[in-house]
């Protein structure tokens, strides 16, 4: 058995993270390594990934976590591996927040809410009630954008995705 692997009372191959290998490969793709070798399908790691993705997107702050709770209960999908890829896209989050205000902006022909991050943090210091109020419409505007794009961005990850597993699925 190599250094990389380990096994298990049930005879499963389990690859532990090894030194020397890059952040993701350690962090993240070990997971999805293990899962593969213990029986989950490259369909299934697929469709969490997409799904991890779509719903970490989604526009409202502090929300996606649940989201992701909700839809891996409701479809049996892995949870860690849809956590997981929920936090490793919330980096892009804030940027596509105004991607997806914008985009729903424009199927309502609202008016372009300006955006500048001081002033919208002192207004939420300020009063967080009041800055909801004013800005509710804006949040719906990106939920919007973002409901009008979710299904190509499900579509784009799990096409992006499953050919890229079932390669590393067929070399375990």
């Amino acid at each position: 058995m190599s250094q990389d692997t380990e096994s298990t009372d049930r005879s499963i191959r389990v690859v532990s993270p090894a030194k020397g290998k890059g952040f993701w490969t350690r962090r993240f793709g070990v997971l999805i390594v293990n899962q593969l070798t213990q029986g989950v399908s490259v369909r299934e790691i697929a469709l969490t990934l997409a799904w991890g993705v779509a719903l970490g997107w989604f526009p409202l702050f502090g929300v996606t976590s649940l989201f992701c709770l909700f839809v891996g209960y409701k479809l049996k999908l892995n949870h860690v591996i849809l956590q997981s890829t929920n936090w490793t896209v919330a980096w892009v989050h804030p940027l596509l927040f105004l991607f997806f205000v914008r985009i729903g902006e424009s199927v309502v022909g609202a008016e372009a809410m300006p955006f500048v991050p001081a002033e919208l943090i002192a207004e939420f210091n300020a009063s967080p009630s009041a800055f909801m109020s004013r800005f509710a419409m804006t949040m719906l505007h990106g939920i919007l954008g973002w409901s009008l794009l979710a299904p190509v961005i499900f579509s784009v990850t799990y096409a992006g995705m499953y050919p890229i597993l079932r390669k590393v699925a067929k070399h375990l």
